[in-house]
C-alpha cells in the first residue's frame, strides 16, 4: 500500500512543525535528565536563619536556570514568493533574558519547505537576516507585549 497524499496546506507546514517539535524535545531533554536530585530538605523543619540561607541558595539557582530558558518569542509569517498564498513561511524569534537564543525560519515553496536556524548572541546574529528575520529579532527584543504579538504579511 502507498502513502496517503496529504493536502498541500498540511504537507506544507508538516517540516516546520516537525522541527519545531525536535527543538522541544531537545529543551526538554536537557532540562529533565534520567535521574532526579534526591527531593529538597523541607525548609519548615530548620531554625529561621538557616531556613534563609537554603531558600536563598535556590533561589540563586532557580534565577540562574531562569535566565537561560527561551522568554521571548516573535512569530512572523510571510509569502516568500510572488504569487504564493497563504503566509506558510515564517520567522521565528526565540531569545533567553541574556538576548541569546535563534532565529528559526521556514522557507515553503509549492514543492517543499527549507527550515534555516540562526544563533543570535546579545541580540544580533552573525548571519546575514532577511527583512523578516529582523522583524522577528526586532519583535523579540521589544520591551512588553509587542514581543509576543504576531505579524501576518
Amino acid at each position: 500500500m502507498t502513502g496517503t497524499l496529504l493536502p498541500a496546506s498540511v504537507s506544507a507546514w508538516s517540516g516546520p512543525v516537525a522541527v519545531v517539535l525536535a527543538l522541544v524535545a531537545l529543551v526538554v531533554a536537557a532540562v529533565r535528565p534520567g535521574r532526579r536530585p534526591p527531593a529538597p530538605r523541607p525548609v519548615s523543619d530548620l531554625p529561621g536563619t538557616e531556613a534563609i540561607e537554603l531558600l536563598s541558595g535556590r533561589l540563586d539557582r532557580l534565577d540562574a536556570a531562569v535566565a537561560t530558558a527561551f522568554q521571548r518569542a516573535a512569530l512572523v509569517r510571510f509569502d516568500a514568493f510572488p504569487g504564493s498564498g497563504g503566509q506558510m513561511s515564517f520567522a521565528l524569534a526565540l531569545l533567553d533574558a541574556n538576548r541569546r537564543g535563534l532565529l528559526l525560519t521556514a522557507i515553503s515553496g509549492r514543492e517543499e519547505t527549507r527550515v534555516y536556524t540562526k544563533w543570535v548572541e546579545d541580540g544580533r546574529s552573525v548571519h546575514p537576516l532577511s527583512p523578516e528575520e529582523e522583524d522577528a529579532l526586532r519583535r523579540a527584543l521589544a520591551p512588553g507585549d509587542e514581543a509576543n504579538r504576531r505579524r501576518e504579511g
